[in-house]
This record gives structure tokens, sequence and C-alpha cells, in this order.
């Protein structure tokens, strides 16, 4: 499901945020967590059903990996390492299975059939998020949480397909919170204004621009060097806007739910080098590869 569709946003939304507030005014708190939770996987499973097979299993998998992790002393370190494969495994499966043996038959001259693969929607965002999560439990530094705030966390629908990617003592906490269970008019105006003002700039501008950026790739061989350039240009500025939009509309439809969630993007374009440029385009994704690999790696004396 879009956020810029109209079943999101006249449908799907409204239902959602009425449903959420109105179960925990009515003191139904474990309830309209268990409703947020249908409603994230009704989010996630809407263009397909076996996506919610993929996504509960790995909640699953993961969820008792964290708890076994949490009750043993021998064998923590074997354990930590298969869930990782696990996660690692599953990632490769579904989203470069057929590229690795599609190279294969180019360089060794075979001919290996490539499998029908589905792609799960944000298999990638998903996974690292679970795999932050085990980490930190390997590490000692998760407390004890249900599976129900734990599925959440994974599956909370405004950060489940592109981001952000979150860490657990950043999401869960606020599910557990008591003062963010009940409707804020504050909180909602500020998201309804951040949410249209992403919409805005994925419909108004990032899809105008796409257009164009469609028309110059689907037509190469008629293209001068000014429309190459506008092209160019117009594509930029495409993916630009849409993910900035997409990030906006994320912040927005958490803050109406009284969720807070990490910034993003932050004008990567004005950037002055490279390093600077990432550190802004796709926040979280950088701190997760900074935290979990670059510094358990070594990266600045870190030590694992």
């Amino acid at each position: 499901m879009l956020f810029n569709s109209y079943i999101f946003v006249l449908c799907f939304l409204p239902f959602c945020i009425v449903g959420y507030f109105t179960l925990n005014h009515f003191k139904y708190k474990e309830l309209a967590q268990i409703f947020l939770l249908g409603m994230s996987l009704w989010f996630y499973g809407y263009y397909n059903m076996k996506y919610l097979i993929l996504i509960i299993s790995s909640i699953g998998v993961n969820y008792i990996c964290y708890k076994v992790l949490n009750c043993i002393k021998g064998y923590r370190r074997w354990l930590f390492f298969m869930t990782l494969l696990f996660n690692l495994g599953v990632l490769f499966y579904f989203k470069y299975y057929n590229f690795f043996l599609e190279n294969v038959n180019i360089i060794l001259h075979q001919d290996f059939i490539l499998k029908t693969i589905f792609l799960p929607l944000g298999i990638s965002f998903f996974t690292f998020q679970q795999i932050s999560f085990v980490i930190d439990a390997y590490r000692g530094e998760i407390p004890n949480y249900s599976l129900l705030n734990y599925a959440c966390f994974v599956t909370f629908f405004p950060q489940l397909i592109a981001g952000p990617i979150v860490t657990h003592d950043e999401l869960i906490p606020q599910f557990m919170d008591e003062r963010r269970k009940q409707f804020q008019w504050e909180n909602f105006a500020k998201g309804i204004y951040i949410f249209v003002l992403g919409l805005s700039k994925k419909v108004l501008l990032a899809d105008t621009f796409g257009n164009a950026a469609n028309w110059g790739f689907l037509n190469v061989a008629l293209l001068d060097s000014s429309n190459a350039i506008l092209t160019m240009f117009s594509y930029t500025i495409q993916i630009y806007f849409d993910f900035s939009g997409y990030c906006d509309m994320a912040i927005g439809i958490g803050r109406m739910l009284n969720i807070d969630l990490p910034l993003n993007f932050n004008s990567p374009y004005k950037a002055l080098t490279i390093t600077e440029f990432w550190s802004k385009w796709h926040m979280t994704l950088t701190r997760f590869f900074t935290k979990y690999i670059y510094i358990p790696l070594g990266g600045n004396r870190g030590v694992f």
C-alpha cells in the first residue's frame, strides 16, 4: 500500500488512527496494540499476502532466538551467529539469488535456471532492524520485551517499507508509554502538516519530474544534448523528492500516532563532500552500518 494512494489516505490511515485511540481511550491497551499490529500487517500484505508468511516467520525466529539468548549462558555465540546467518540468508535468497546466478552464468558460461522469486517489500529494512535487535540482545543490552511489543517494533507501518531503520530503544519504549496512548491534538496537527508536506513533495514534484525522466529513458535514441541534460536533471529531482517526501510522510504518520521516528533525510544535495552526502541521505541506514558493521569490525578502534 502506498502512502499517496487513495485507499491509504481516505480509508486505512483514518481507520487506523480512530481505532487505535478509541481502544486506548476505553482502556483496552493490549487490544489497541494488537489492532496496530494487525493494521501494520494489512498494510504490508495489501499487494501480496505471501509477504505476510515471510515477515511473520522472520519475527518468530528472531524473537525465539532473542529469548533463548537471554536464558542460556553456553553456546550463546553459536546461536548468535546462526541467527545472523538466518537473517542474511533470507535477505540473500530473496534479493540477490537470481542476481548471483546470472553473474555465475555469464562468468562461467553456465546455464543455471533462474527461479521465480517474489521480492518482498522492505525486506532489507526489517531484516537490518532485526539484526540490530539480535546484536543488542547478544550484548545483553535489551530488557525483557513481549512478543507483541517486538512484533510492533518490526512491523510498525510508517517505517516498514523504506525506513527509517529504528532501534528497539527508540521505538518500543514509546509503545509502552501510557501518555502516548491518548490522542493529542498538538501531535495530530503537526503530523498532518508534515504528512501533507511529504505528500506534496511526492505527488507534485517527484511524480511530475518522474514523468519527464521516464520519457527520456524510453526515448534515448531521440535525445539531443539538451534533452539528455533535462532527463538527468529530472531524474535527480525525482529521486530526491521521492525519498524526501516518503521520509516526511513516515514521520508525519508516526507523529499522528504519538510516535517519534528519527530523522532520515537532511538536505543531502547541500553536502560539500561524498561523506557528508551519505550521512544526510539515508541517515539511519548509515547509522546501522556504522554501529553494527564498521565499528565492530575495528572502525574507530571498536571491539565486538
